[in-house]
């Protein structure tokens, strides 16, 4: 594939979206990031973005993001800005990390998240969820975005770290919380000095330390059990064997509550919301879970089965990716699309932008799972919910199964009658957050 733009006529500026003083484009982009960002695409596959304090390039062809996260990768790495949003919290984590250093915590990862590992999780994903919604009252009236992030938590403890988190769940999500608003655009302060004290850095502050505090308790724990499958053992036991530091086992382990957690409940929330209107795709989940689970838990085994279930979940990846895109930095002076980059510019890759591009989906704005039933025509990059190249996601596998064993058992229990208030917002930040109101009324099946 020829990459767009390219060429020996290289020129120095993308195109730039009209901005206001001093805010640039960040004003629009902190009342409406979404709308924002589908506008200024239309500009360009490089688009040119006039932050408060820096600039930033926008790129959103298949073709320009493949290059950036998988061929030519050693030419880009993490973006500054995301290491700043990380720090004092995931400094020693592989989401911050490059370098020999990065490949070393990703290789003390690896052993958690292979395919035998991944088969041992599947029945506990189903289990704790099961046990979690049949908590639910008859008629109960839930909040949706909240219920999905308790959800969350529990699978993800319950199975990555072995360890029952019922009653402290807050530690983590106050924490997400916290480490969110400390990149919100709209937030007061934001575009203070980092030295100011302001009032979300010292709630910042004030949820890490709790959420490390709570980590290290789960890590003693942990030291003690005979359990060796799951990441904080294997993490533990590569410490042990001189491979990572104790900063660098809680780190991980805090990465993984905050980001393993997170993005999850946000694809679950806008699945029910995408469902809501949807009452033939529902009774099609329906029909297949009881054609495949016939009355019984839904299993790894019946995990390859659940197709219908799975299409849902990728379809609603492609419509609402749970982060508001992917960030790099050039490592050094890159020609991209045509135009030339110096070093350290920085790049937004927006998944939600590519993954609605008329040019590369059939009817873009439409809920359709059964797009994915035969593959499809299109750019490899076209859909990158969980990044791509060396440094996707190493959940990736996780994350989808996990939808998909979630989806299915709560498919099978309840039902739920969803109301929005008003249409849907998003927060200005790392995750794509709901910020719309959403509750949901339990009908048990």
């Amino acid at each position: 594939m020829t990459t767009p733009g390219s060429g020996t006529g290289a020129v120095e500026v993308p195109p730039t979206p009209d901005g206001i003083p001093f805010f640039g484009n960040g004003l629009a982009f902190s009342r409406n990031p979404v709308e924002a960002m589908e506008d200024w695409a239309s500009l360009g596959d490089v688009v040119r973005l006039q932050m408060p304090g820096q600039s930033m390039y926008m790129v959103t062809h298949p073709a320009l993001i493949k290059r950036i996260l998988a061929d030519d990768h050693d030419q880009f790495t993490i973006s500054a800005a995301q290491r700043e949003t990380f720090r004092g919290v995931e400094d020693h984590a592989v989401t911050t990390t490059t370098g020999d250093r990065w490949e070393r915590l990703r290789k003390a990862l690896r052993p958690a998240f292979t395919h035998d590992a991944l088969d041992r999780y599947g029945d506990r994903m189903a289990s704790t969820t099961a046990a979690f919604v049949d908590e639910w009252n008859d008629g109960e009236r839930i909040d949706l975005y909240r219920e999905m992030r308790l959800l969350t938590v529990n699978i993800l403890a319950d199975t990555l770290l072995d360890t029952n988190v019922r009653g402290n769940e807050n530690v983590v999500m106050n924490a997400a919380d916290a480490l969110v608003n400390r990149a919100n655009f709209r937030r007061p302060g934001q575009l203070l000095p980092d030295w100011v004290p302001t009032l979300a850095e010292r709630r910042f502050e004030r949820t890490v330390r709790a959420l490390d505090e709570f980590v290290d308790e789960i890590l003693t724990q942990r030291q003690r059990s005979e359990s060796n499958d799951d990441v904080c053992s294997v993490l533990l036991t590569a410490h042990e064997e001189g491979k990572l530091t104790l900063a660098e086992v809680r780190h991980n382990v805090v990465a993984l509550l905050l980001a393993g957690h997170d993005s999850p409940s946000v694809a679950l929330t806008y699945i029910w919301y995408l469902l809501a209107d949807q009452p033939d795709v529902c009774a099609s989940l329906r029909e297949e879970y009881d054609a495949v689970v016939n009355g019984e838990q839904p299993s790894i085994e019946s995990y390859d089965e659940l197709e219908r279930t799975q299409n849902v979940v990728v379809e609603a990846l492609r419509m609402y990716p749970p982060t508001l895109g992917v960030s790099r930095q050039t490592a050094e002076p890159v020609t991209l699309g045509g135009y030339k980059l110096p070093r350290g510019a920085q790049l937004l890759l927006p998944q939600r932008v590519v993954h609605r591009d008329e040019r590369f989906w059939d009817n873009p704005e439409t809920f359709d799972p059964s797009r994915w039933q035969n593959g499809g025509d299109r750019p490899e990059y076209a859909y990158f919910p969980f990044s791509g190249g060396p440094r996707n996601c190493i959940g990736t596998h996780f994350a989808r199964q996990e939808l998909t064993l979630a989806l299915a058992t709560m498919i099978g229990r309840i039902e739920l009658d969803i109301s929005v208030d008003g249409p849907l917002r998003f927060t200005p930040s790392l995750q794509l957050r709901p910020e719309t109101d959403m509750e949901a009324i339990v009908t048990r099946r």
